[in-house]
């Protein structure tokens, strides 16, 4: 079953700044709890491949994502290796200039294997599974645009931005 999920958020920085912190996967470990270590496996510009391992409910998780970026526009992603009770696992992350603010969001979409999903998420019902699902992909989803925001206003982040690291080709 195809599902898909849209969420959006608003960072409190230019649309830049709040895009370099979603392209640059090797500081989500210092943003959100959820990432525990991602490894860049290749890099060419505009396109990227890495691992990432996250936590959800108690659990790990490994998966691989390939992304393609419209700097500072948008971040398609697609991951050749989802989690086990995922056929398959593509989105989009898009930025918006707003006046004061950057308006982000998110849409994932997801191939559950339905069975899957109920064994190795524990659940009763299929029903329960996909709701699991669709929740943990809002709440991370939303975490990295709140932890973006919280970034961004602080003063690590702040002396990112000054220093110019935040720079987009």
């Amino acid at each position: 079953m195809i599902l898909e999920r849209v969420d959006e958020g608003s960072i409190r920085a230019e649309r830049a700044e709040a895009f370099h912190c979603f392209w640059r996967p090797e500081l989500w470990p210092r943003l959100t709890s959820h990432v525990t270590r991602v490894r860049m496996l290749e890099e060419l510009e505009g396109w990227q491949r890495y691992a990432m391992e996250v936590e959800v409910d108690g659990k790990e998780y490994v998966m691989e994502t390939q992304r393609i970026a419209v700097p500072p526009k948008t971040i398609s992603f697609q991951q050749p290796k989802p989690p086990a009770f995922m056929r398959s696992h593509t989105g989009v992350w898009s930025f918006e200039e707003r006046s004061s603010t950057t308006k982000v969001t998110i849409v994932h979409r997801v191939d559950v294997d339905d069975q899957k999903a109920v064994e190795l998420l524990g659940m009763e019902t299929v029903e329960q599974a996909r709701t699991k699902i669709m929740d943990n992909l809002r709440k991370n989803g939303m975490a990295m645009i709140t932890s973006v925001d919280t970034f961004l206003g602080s003063q690590e982040g702040r002396e990112l931005v000054r220093s110019g690291i935040m720079c987009v080709q």
